[in-house]
């Protein structure tokens, strides 16, 4: 049977594999697009270095204290687990809401560089902690017992821990690098005093720089992406919660110390919200809010069908669905927009640019929320379904009987990170259809007080809509694997 399966498999690649390649061909375009456009060119003046050097540095400070903060959640994550999803709610929310929220906690300090390193770890500690407690709850509990037993100094305990949470703290440290590293919205609401890399390569296309400047800085962060990107998917993800879902149990202290940073996290997303209550703009919203929906209803839509045909070239046994979700994933998202920018120059403030390029990076996203399910699949029962009905059916099959709600799951993710996109918006509908995402970002970066009290209302609303997507697709429960 496996020799059946393997020559069928080794003529089923091809043509499957075509709709992999496609996407790929699509999604690489506008980078091809910009480096012609602009040339390759790598003359670094003092400016773009000491730019690229700070881009480091405060992605390397923002991954330690996103580490250090997830350190601090997780003894409220085990034994308080009603406090997850409060503070989850900075994480989920649109990233320019939380940034939002903080500069109205902290004020000028977050127009400085350690304001950037604060909203990146306050936006991801919480992803950090849950990455942790799954690593701890792995832990055998036969080890969990012979600590209490025969561990009598806490340090030893502590080190004993710190030694079995590597793998989680090693895969978190590098993606918090890796996001901070590629940051856009964050040092743009923030004045664009200490830009990133990431917003730099804006700054300089938008203005009146020079040729040599722009293609410089569109070479390193290629470069710099690609480079990042190829150890991340080498690092092996943290082991899944173990069955018993065994756990330490922290001290009164440690507790204590604990719900202080949870408060913390409770203050930052009541301030998310905060704004809902004091109204504005109503009417001047009611259009890119329609344009956010509207947008991200086919861009979801169609980031699912790309997932789907990207499962099927996986199935299979085709390498160009693996390439097309590496590349689409790691590549910066502000070159993308630059590039689509250049590439669909007629269609330019349309929303139909608008929701293909969305469709285009949402497509990783919904492809990592499939593929995983597919995978719990048991092997043989894949094995027989690909080899009696070829790849293509029996993807086809298993959705409408299987994933049938992993879709739903999917589709509800894509439609909220759609909505609370805001690179692609802002780049790419300046002067024409905006979107809610890319008005608060015009309004929330503004010098009039009056404009930006309406960005604090607009975000709120977008973090709100985000939430409820997000709140319903939790609830959503994908039934037994019956196939």
């Amino acid at each position: 049977m496996e020799a059946e399966v393997a020559e069928r498999n080794r003529l089923w690649v091809k043509p499957y594999g075509i709709p992999a390649l496609f996407f790929l061909t699509v999604f690489s375009t506008p980078y091809v697009l910009l480096l012609t456009q602009l040339g390759v060119s790598l003359q670094l003046d003092s400016y773009t270095l000491w730019v690229f050097l700070f881009t480091v540095v405060q992605a390397a400070a923002s991954a330690i204290l996103s580490i250090a903060l997830g350190l601090a959640l997780l003894p409220a994550y085990l034994r308080a687990p009603w406090v997850r999803p409060l503070v989850l709610i900075p994480f989920f929310a649109p990233a320019l809401s939380t940034v939002d929220a903080l500069v109205r906690i902290h004020g000028d300090f977050m127009y400085g560089p350690w304001g950037i390193v604060v909203a990146h770890a306050v936006y991801y500690s919480p992803y950090v902690a849950l990455l942790l407690e799954s690593n701890l709850r792995s832990i055998p509990s036969d080890l969990l017992d012979a600590l209490i037993l025969y561990t009598r100094r806490r340090i030893t305990a502590i080190r004993v821990f710190l030694a079995e949470l590597k793998p989680s703290l090693l895969y978190s440290l590098y993606t918090t690098f890796v996001f901070s590293f590629l940051s856009f919205t964050t040092p743009l609401l923030l004045g664009g005093r200490y830009p990133t890399v990431e917003l730099l390569v804006y700054i300089y296309a938008t203005s009146f720089a020079t040729t040599n400047l722009v293609s410089t800085l569109v070479l390193v962060m290629l470069i710099s992406s690609i480079a990042l990107a190829i150890p991340l998917f080498k690092i092996p993800p943290p082991p899944a919660a173990g069955p018993s879902l065994s756990a330490p149990r922290p001290s009164l202290l440690m507790l204590f110390l604990s719900f202080i940073v949870v408060s913390y996290f409770a203050a930052v997303a009541t301030y998310i919200f905060l704004p809902l209550s004091n109204p504005r703009g109503l009417e001047a919203m009611a259009q890119p809010l329609a344009n956010s929906v509207s947008v991200a209803f086919v861009s979801s839509a169609a980031a699912i069908a790309f997932s789907l045909a990207l499962l099927v070239g996986d199935v299979a046994m085709s390498k160009t669905s693996a390439v097309a979700y590496v590349i689409s994933l790691s590549l910066s998202r502000s070159l993308f927009a630059l590039g689509f920018f250049h590439l669909a120059q007629p269609l330019y403030g349309t929303l139909f640019i608008l929701a293909i390029a969305h469709a285009l990076v949402l497509t990783p996203l919904v492809y990592s929320v499939i593929k995983p399910a597919w995978e719990k699949i048991r092997a043989d029962a894949r094995e027989s379904c690909v080899l009696y009905l070829g790849p293509l059916r029996c993807v086809l099959r298993v959705v409408t009987e299987s994933l049938g709600p992993t879709l739903v799951q999917a589709w509800l993710i894509a439609f909220a990170a759609s909505i609370s996109e805001t690179t692609l918006a802002f780049i790419l509908t300046a002067g024409g259809a905006s979107t809610l995402a890319a008005e608060t970002a015009r309004l929330l970066t503004s010098r009039a007080p009056d404009f930006i009290e309406t960005g604090h209302f607009y975000s709120a609303v977008l973090a709100a809509l985000v939430m409820a997507a997000v709140a319903i697709s939790r609830v959503i429960k994908p039934r037994p694997y019956s196939f």
